[in-house]
């Protein structure tokens, strides 16, 4: 999938196809350039010059494909990606993976750095702060700089990518940021960089290296302290008209005695989410959502979630999303749905959301869509967005590599 729309000069053509090259190389190992100029509609020797160019960039290396040993003739030489041939940064903003991180081009962990008590409370503050603590990773490492193609951040707010822009954040109370936390994270790392939402990043990271690899149309759940969704349609991620989509948060449900971060009490936020687990756990003094309190609404789900007295209400709180499930299902038609998030993926909610969809909603065995966990976390999805957009997309800085 390329990620943004080109013009039709050389050089750009010549980007977006590198960027075609290392996709499918990248997605089918082994892969000729013979196939590879067959699928992409290109000739043997258009295909050899571009392979060519990325062999000499050190991103890509051909090797001996074994073959039956009755076969005759050379043996056939296949491509593949080198994995230390470049890396991405990521860096995740959030209660439950506050974190830097590197992987390597095959998506493969490098390094990771957890981060205590992050400043929250001001967008250019926390932006540093993650910052030097990505630079401080790569130098640690030992990493080349210029072998690091981005950096990506994934967050819980409603962003623009395309012009690095945070719009806003009812999670941490932010408003718009006029693509100020990405300008403070080029200046300390010197690197593009890549602001998505949570679910996106987690959809994209499945999509590339994942549970959705095989498939064209999904969609993503993330469910923690609050839910959210990404959307996927023929391998591209669904907006929406004003960059805002996958707000099943805000679907409405059950009346709570709590208020949403939209002013409402009969959100989905309330009654299928880890707040709303919270409150009827007894374990909020409060009915409001308070931004102040993030870490502590982390820490008690992930306890609660160890709980096994807390089964029958998780088990509640499951059953609560199987409806808007089951319309997401019926609107768009998925191939896959997949459950993300420390809650999403805890066994207990997932066999509920389940057995909700299969009792109450006659969804088994023969239906067209497949109900799976994700792979994974959202401190993964950061380092996996970047490598995606930086790398496997006409964004690559070929030069700088080579």
């Amino acid at each position: 999938m390329i990620n943004k729309s080109t013009d039709n000069t050389p050089a750009s053509l010549r980007k977006a196809h590198r960027g075609l090259f290392l996709s499918d190389i990248q997605m089918s190992p082994g892969i000729s350039r013979a196939e590879l100029a067959r699928r992409q509609g290109f000739s043997e020797m258009a295909a050899t010059r571009i392979v060519r160019e990325l062999v000499a960039a050190g991103i890509v290396e051909e090797f001996s494909v074994d073959t039956p040993k009755k076969s005759v003739g050379r043996p056939k030489t296949g491509l593949r990606i080198v994995k230390d041939g470049i890396f991405a940064g990521g860096i995740t903003v959030s209660a439950y993976h506050s974190e830097v991180s590197i992987c390597d081009a095959n998506g493969s962990p490098v390094a990771r750095a957890h981060l205590d008590d992050p400043p929250l409370a001001d967008v250019a503050k926390t932006a540093k702060f993650y910052a030097r603590a990505l630079h401080d990773l790569i130098i640690a490492s030992g990493i080349d700089q210029d072998r690091m193609v981005g950096v990506g951040v994934s967050l819980s707010a409603r962003t623009q990518p395309e012009e690095g822009r945070i719009v806003k954040s009812e999670y941490f109370g932010w408003g718009g940021d006029d693509g100020r936390f990405c300008r403070e994270i080029r200046a300390l790392t010197n690197l593009p960089v890549e602001v998505e939402n949570i679910s996106n990043s987690l959809a994209i990271a499945e999509m590339r290296f994942g549970a959705a690899r095989d498939i064209s149309d999904f969609t993503l759940i993330h469910a923690a302290t609050f839910v959210g969704a990404s959307v996927v349609s023929d391998h591209r991620l669904v907006r929406g008209a004003s960059e805002v989509s996958g707000l099943i948060g805000h679907f409405r449900a059950q009346t709570r005695p709590l208020e949403c971060v939209c002013g409402r009490n009969d959100c989905l936020n309330l009654s299928a989410t880890g707040f709303g687990l919270l409150s009827q756990l007894g374990k909020l003094d409060h009915q409001r959502f308070d931004h102040s309190r993030l870490s502590y609404y982390a820490t008690s789900l992930l306890a609660a979630l160890e709980d096994p007295e807390a089964a029958p209400l998780v088990q509640q709180a499951g059953a609560q999303l199987a409806p808007a499930l089951d319309c997401i299902v019926k609107l768009l038609g998925p191939q896959r749905v997949i459950l993300s998030g420390h809650l999403g993926t805890n066994e207990t909610y997932y066999s509920a959301v389940e057995t909700a969809l299969r009792n109450d909603f006659d969804y088994g065995a023969d239906s067209d869509f497949e109900l799976t966990k994700g792979t994974f976390s959202s401190g993964d999805a950061a380092a996996l967005l970047a490598l995606h957009v930086f790398c496997y997309s006409n964004r690559l800085d070929y030069q700088r590599l080579a």
